[in-house]
């Protein structure tokens, strides 16, 4: 049992050595990217939230 567990953490050692890592410039880019994209569809999603949320008070205010 031993030897499988350490051939277990040895495999995943080799695996590791072989990823291509990213380099700090590119993580920094697209975890701006992606904090952009939240914003940005923060704002659409707020956007259409306000419109409907006057939309059914236009609604309810009529009866």
């Amino acid at each position: 049992m031993r030897d499988r567990v350490v051939t277990f953490f040895r495999e995943i050692y080799g695996e590791f050595r072989r990823v291509s890592w990213p380099s700090r410039l590119e993580v920094i880019g697209l975890t701006t990217l992606v904090i952009i994209i939240i914003v940005l569809l923060s704002i659409y999603v707020g956007i259409w939230d306000w419109i409907f949320r006057n939309f059914v008070e236009f609604l309810l205010q009529r009866r």
